[in-house]
């Protein structure tokens, strides 16, 4: 069912109250959904060009320049790279929601990869694979080599257990997984201590053969 309304249009033709980024930019969400709800282009409805106009005038005149922005921007990038998200939903399960979910795993896969080259895995003999699961699961993020399997969720049934480490002869899991938190995942020195306390002397080896 699509109608139209006049909120856009009084908006944009009347910012009265839009004096602030935020009021300007809640504004353009509700014009967005009005417009939608129209079935008109939102690329080319004139309140909405004008909305967004109005809002760069805020941004222009409140904000600072745009290599101080630039600097702002990277050294927020940068404190979050230091401490990642994955940190902070690890604990929680992120079942239902999506973007918990997505970025959990996402950075999974980028700790794996960094980790894998890091212990001196060949890229080419160590596959790293995410299963999403149905929207109510956590999913899964494994990297597997053929001596070794790791396993990465955002949820344990214990504290602190969200990694698991196998051992693996031709890439099958033999014997009992390891649990580790997953705090070892972004600390190499830690994770090659308890690697080397499961895998031992001769599976080293291998591994080093296999870099």
């Amino acid at each position: 069912m699509l109608y139209d309304t006049l909120y856009r249009h009084n908006q944009a033709l009347s910012p009265a109250g839009l004096d602030h980024l935020t009021a300007a930019l809640h504004a353009l969400n509700a014009a967005v959904d009005d417009c939608q709800r129209a079935g008109k282009s939102v690329a080319a409805d004139a309140a909405i060009l004008l909305l967004i106009r109005h809002m760069a005038d805020i941004a222009e005149r409140d904000a600072p320049s745009v290599n101080a922005l630039r600097l702002r921007c990277e050294a927020d990038r940068l404190a979050v790279d230091a401490a990642p998200a994955l940190l902070d939903i690890a604990g929680k399960s992120v079942g239902g929601n999506y973007h918990a979910k997505r970025t959990f795993h996402y950075q999974a896969r980028r700790a794996l990869a960094r980790l894998a080259t890091a212990i001196g895995l060949d890229a080419d003999a160590a596959r790293i694979n995410t299963v999403m699961g149905a929207d109510h699961e956590d999913g899964t993020t494994e990297l597997r080599h053929a001596v070794l399997a790791v396993r990465v969720i955002p949820h344990g049934f214990l504290p602190d257990s969200e990694l698991s480490i196998s051992r693996c002869r031709d890439g099958q899991e033999i014997g009992q997984p390891h649990r580790a938190p997953i705090t070892e995942l972004l600390d190499v020195a830690a994770f090659q201590r308890r690697l080397a306390g499961i895998l031992g002397d001769i599976v080293e080896v291998r591994l080093a053969a296999a870099a």
